[in-house]
């Protein structure tokens, strides 16, 4: 799972580096980059939130703990990139 987390992850990594290196230079682009951010912030907050609640109730050994936080990580470069392909269309 985690593989193919990061393989997403550079997926999406790679898709937003092409998206500001092209498109984000104007008004468009900017408000495309705006609202995707505003997703991506939501996101690490619920993740790091998730997170911090199952870490209260049953601790975490450093190996998962690691592994929940990469994850976590992932997730929101993926919702990055998800979130411009999907206001590309929009706006």
């Amino acid at each position: 799972m985690m593989t193919l987390a990061v393989i997403l992850a550079l997926i999406g990594g790679f898709y937003w580096a092409t998206f500001l290196n092209k498109e984000a230079k104007d008004e468009r682009g900017a408000q495309i980059q705006g609202k995707a951010s505003s997703v991506v912030l939501m996101i690490f907050i619920i993740g790091f939130t998730v997170i911090t609640i199952f870490n209260l109730f049953s601790p975490f050994t450093n190996a998962q703990f690691q592994n929940a936080l990469s994850l976590c990580f992932s997730l929101v470069i993926i919702t990055n990139a998800l979130s411009i392909m999907y206001y590309k269309k929009r706006i």
